[in-house]
This record gives C-alpha cells, structure tokens and sequence, in this order.
C-alpha cells in the first residue's frame, strides 16, 4: 500500500482487518491487566495516523481508546495513551478526536506530532528514568520498512511484561529491496545485514519465506521475545499484502491473540492464517482443521506420556491452534476404536473424554 498524501484517507479492506484484530485483541487485554493490580498499564500506537477515516470509521488511536472507555468494570489504573503521528495536519485532527471522546481524568492521553516514532517514544522511555515500563502493548504499524527500527522493538521487548504487534509490509519490502538507496533503511529495520541474503533469491515463494523467517528469528533471538506468531494477510487475488508478527513473552497474550485471530470475520475481501511454521499453514475460519492438530499431537506426542498441562501449551506455543481445539482432539482419540490414547491412572468417577485436571497424563500410542 502506498502511503495517502491525503489527511484523511478511504477505509482500505486490509486496514480494516487489522483494525478487527486490534480491537478484538484489546479487548481482551484491557480487562485483563487494568484489573490485575498493576497500577499503570500503556498502549503505544506508532504510526497513528489522523484517527478516523473519509467515511468516519474510526482509526487504531480511536479504537484503542473506545475499548478503553467501554469496559464494563471500573478502571481504577492509569491508562496511558501514547500516540505518535509525524504529520501536523494528521495530528490536528487526532487530538480533536481526543479531545471530543471525555476521557476519564485516569485516561493519560500524549500525542505526539511532527516527529519520528523513535524520538517520541524514546521520550517515553526516558520518562521512567531507568525504571521498568508498566505492561504496554505496543503497535506498530508504519508504511512500508522506515521508521520502525529494529533497537526499538529490542528495546521494548527488554522489559518483560511488554509486547508488540508489528505490521511487515512485506509487499513494499519486497519491491524495493533492490533499491541502491536502501540499504541502510532495511539494515535498521531488520537489525541486521542478513537481509541481503535474500537478494540472490529469485523465486518470489523462496525470498517471501527468507525474509518472514529472518524478522522471525529476529524477534526471537535479537528481542528474546519468548513467543513469536506471524499471521499472513492475503488479498482477494491471493497475493500476500502483508505479516504481523506478535512478539510477547507471557503464554496469556499469545493466548488471547490466538483468540482474535480465530473470531476474525473474514468477509471475502481478505484471508488470514497463521504463517509461522510453512509446514503447518492453517487457514483461520469457522471451524479449524482438527484433523491437523491431530497429526501434529501424535507427531509429537507418539509413543509417550505427557500431562494435559505441557499438550496445552504446546498447543498453544507450537501450533496455530489454541487451548479450546486440542481437547476435542483429545476426545475423538480417546473414543476412537481401538483408542489412540489412554488416561494414566484416571480419578474416580471420571468421564471418558473429560480432562478435568491439568496434570492429568495421557499416554499416546
């Protein structure tokens, strides 16, 4: 997507994906932690944008702060609001919005305009002097590759209870990879010069895949981020548009993610799946292909024991599933005839394809 020259722009159907997964994902996060005894919870959003869009739909800051003021439970934390939009006229219209909303005297709201993500969100790190930032949630979401460099999210992913969503305009990348004069910019984007690797790829399917798997590994290792999920969005003539990555380190966000990114509706106008293992792709949809995560359970399960406890969260770490799919695979193997599984010392009274506790162990045939 080439970026509007326009204040304002039209509501694209790839933007409003993301919006939906945004929205859906905070959601769930807003409760969560401004009713977990954390005192300051942040949300940065840092390519803003104006707030809304030609027809009134309403932008990522908007969203973000409408969730916010919708929560049914009384927020008794400090919501600090962080949104960085370089353009001025962009971010005149965005504090009108901000300024229309009331927000709550406990809603901390900063735009910051006229400068970098960068520069402003370094002004936010050093607003806690050193200390460790409060949980933050932390979007990303420029166009293209500049103004997003890779220190930041290593700097953001340092403090253990942040998490990022970056969006991997892969489309962009791509296209201007070859560029002479960009060289440095995808050097501090990817925080490294392995990029180049992918220069001497000339099968589009095999650069596609070099580049996802080299932010991935980025994230992973340079970050120490301890999850890492990317979700490839693919327009109505199936080309790839673009990659989020979510990058977090508590089990509970990638949980919660995984939940968005399965209730997303999917009009036609866009296709979701989880891309982060190309062996594994799964389409997300109105039902998930069981038969999948079956085969995954029993490749790595096959022939040994393991508590419901550690089949979870390998569900949930390793695969595009989440915790409510693999107990109905459970079952189906448990029922079959003859049984693939088979409960190790099961408590009385139980019923046969129930896995009531967590440290429940099953042994796979």
């Amino acid at each position: 997507m080439v970026a509007p020259r326009e204040i304002v722009w039209p509501l694209e159907p790839h933007t409003r994906a993301k919006h939906e997964i945004l929205k859906r994902y905070l959601q769930a996060w807003t409760p969560i932690l401004t009713q977990g005894g954390f005192p300051e919870i942040m949300y940065v959003d840092g390519f803003a944008g104006p707030g809304r869009y030609s027809e009134g739909e309403d932008g990522s800051p908007t969203i973000a702060l409408r969730v916010a003021l919708e929560q049914r439970a009384q927020i008794r934390a400090t919501l600090r609001f962080v949104f960085v939009e370089k353009d001025g006229q962009r971010t005149r219209v965005l504090r009108e919005i901000v300024d229309d909303l009331e927000a709550p005297d406990n809603f901390q709201i900063e735009v910051y305009g006229d400068e970098t993500f960068e520069t402003a969100f370094r002004r936010v790190l050093d607003s806690y002097h050193g200390q460790q930032l409060p949980p933050t949630f932390a979007f990303i979401d420029p166009f293209g590759w500049s103004g997003v460099p890779f220190s930041m999210i290593e700097e953001i992913m340092s403090y253990r209870s942040c998490e990022v969503l970056v969006n991997f305009m892969y489309e962009e990348i791509n296209r201007f990879l070859q560029h002479p004069d960009q060289g440095p910019n995808f050097d501090t984007f990817f925080g490294t010069d392995e990029w180049r690797e992918g220069l001497r790829l000339h099968d589009p399917r095999s650069r596609n895949r070099f580049l996802h798997d080299l932010y991935y590994r980025q994230l992973r290792g340079a970050a120490g981020a301890e999850y890492v999920r990317s979700f490839e969005m693919r327009n109505e003539r199936d080309v790839v548009d673009y990659y989020l990555f979510h990058a977090t380190n508590n089990i509970s966000g990638l949980k919660k993610m995984k939940e968005a990114m399965w209730r997303v509706d999917q009009g036609g106008e866009f296709t979701f799946s989880d891309a982060t293992d190309p062996n594994q792709a799964v389409l997300f949809g109105n039902e998930p292909r069981l038969d999948l995560l079956e085969r995954q359970l029993l490749a790595h399960f096959g022939g040994r024991e393991a508590p419901i406890e550690e089949i979870e969260r390998f569900v949930v770490a390793e695969t595009a599933f989440r915790e409510t799919h693999y107990r109905r695979v459970l079952k189906s193997l448990e029922l079959a005839e003859p049984p693939t599984i088979e409960v190790v010392d099961p408590p009385p009274r139980r019923r046969r394809g129930t896995y009531p506790d967590r440290a429940m162990r099953l042994r796979f045939r």
